[in-house]
């Protein structure tokens, strides 16, 4: 498994219709995600033993989210699960300003100590090394305060579900490893939940948290390893694909945010064929993972990835933040406005100096002239187009899979 490997190795916002592909939806009120927030937390995933890049994180958190009230880990809080794992993760939190309240989803790293006989020996071929699978769901009950995988909790009136395997699959089928598994009394559970929301305001975000991947969702889903995460995806899926109001984060990959794919709508058969279910990757903090290729595997990008999100809520309305804690910035936003979304404007401006876009990416694109609507073209880092006399670009974030392209933001030069 690639997470086990690691083991081993110890804005002013200018829109334009045009720029927004998705016509037959209405367009989200641009001014609502400019507005101070009425709530804010943050989502993070996948420490897996990283104290360090966690504290720095933590530290970061303050200074550009300081008004957070909750911060979510959303799977992966340890390496293998051991206690003294735990142990020192809340001593990062006891040592470092955090939001007010932590709560956590289970990932499939909460199960890895049965392939170790010591936390010094890995020992796969004597999997489970006399560890019962009660032991590993325990020590994250004692670390959570949780008493099932699965809960819930509210933040000035927003419901906060939380989702998680209630086995460990290995112990169940010798050919299975990390695979989700949800009780019928999981499903219906989350199914009353939505159920009770959607009566109360069906145009309520609902924030929906579960550590495993949606195949043919965000990055990486639609190829190995992550195409059979959940073994129920299907009976999930039918539960969710009446509530646009959902926003599900995910985990597990590591895959850059800056990606084009990283958010999208999920549209189910039979349901809200118009807006889905939003789903948002939340990358991770341990080690930042990328595509090996058309065929499917990954390879690792780097050790000193950390990335996560910052959410800010107005009413109904939804900010998501895309936040590289290694550079300190953000880099992207999305808007949820009543279960549509959209990329936000990229933060770029021009240098007329130089004639060039500054904070442009590779993912990201251009028009010159005419008003957004002419010839979108790839922005190369390495080439970066000239822009010389008085010229208007347009330029805003690729899309990718269930992700539509951005809104435009629009660059004056003046030279």
């Amino acid at each position: 498994m690639k997470k086990l490997l690691t083991s081993i190795m110890a804005t002013s916002i200018i829109c334009s219709i045009g720029a927004f592909s998705g016509s037959a939806q209405a367009q989200p009120d641009e001014h609502a995600f400019s507005q101070n927030p009425g709530l804010a937390f943050d989502v993070i995933s996948d420490i897996q033993g990283d104290i360090d890049d966690f504290r720095h994180v933590l530290q970061d958190m303050r200074q550009v989210n300081p008004a957070s009230k909750a911060l979510i880990v959303n799977g992966d809080i340890t390496d293998r699960g051991w206690d003294f794992e735990y142990q020192a993760v809340q001593q990062v939190l006891d040592r470092n300003p955090h939001p007010e309240h932590v709560w956590y989803s289970i990932g499939n790293h909460e199960f890895y100590k049965p392939k170790w006989a010591s936390p010094a020996q890995l020992a796969q071929n004597t999997w489970p090394n006399q560890t019962p699978e009660s032991e590993m769901f325990q020590n994250f009950y004692n670390f959570t305060g949780e008493e099932k995988v699965y809960h819930k909790k509210e933040l000035d009136g927003y419901p906060f579900l939380f989702l998680g395997t209630e086995k460990y699959m290995h112990y169940h089928d010798k050919s299975l490893w990390d695979e989700v598994y949800l009780s019928v009394e999981q499903l219906d559970w989350l199914k009353q939940n939505l159920e009770e929301y959607d009566k109360k305001d069906p145009n309520k975000p609902i924030f929906l948290f579960s550590h495993h991947i949606l195949k043919d969702s965000i990055s990486g889903s639609n190829q190995s390893p992550y195409t059979g995460d959940y073994l129920e995806q299907e009976k999930l899926e039918a539960i969710l694909k009446d509530y646009p109001q959902v926003i599900l984060f995910t985990s597990h990959s590591h895959w850059d945010l800056n990606l084009p794919d990283w958010a999208g709508k999920k549209v189910v058969k039979g349901g809200d064929d118009r807006r889905g279910f939003t789903v948002v990757n939340t990358a991770g903090i341990q080690m930042g993972w990328a595509s090996a290729g058309p065929h499917g595997g990954e390879v690792p990008t780097g050790l000193d990835f950390k990335q996560g999100l910052q959410v800010e809520v107005n009413g109904n309305d939804v900010k998501i933040k895309a936040y590289d804690y290694k550079t300190d910035k953000v880099i992207k936003e999305l808007g949820v406005h009543h279960g549509t979304i959209v990329q936000l404007p990229p933060n770029v401006e021009a240098d007329d100096e130089k004639n060039e876009l500054i904070g442009a990416t590779q993912y990201m694109e251009y028009s010159v002239n005419g008003n957004g609507n002419s010839r979108w073209v790839d922005y190369d880092p390495k080439n970066p187009p000239k822009f010389e006399g008085n010229q208007t670009v347009f330029v805003r974030h690729k899309g990718e899979m269930n992700l539509e392209d951005g809104l435009s933001k629009k660059v004056t030069f003046k030279k």
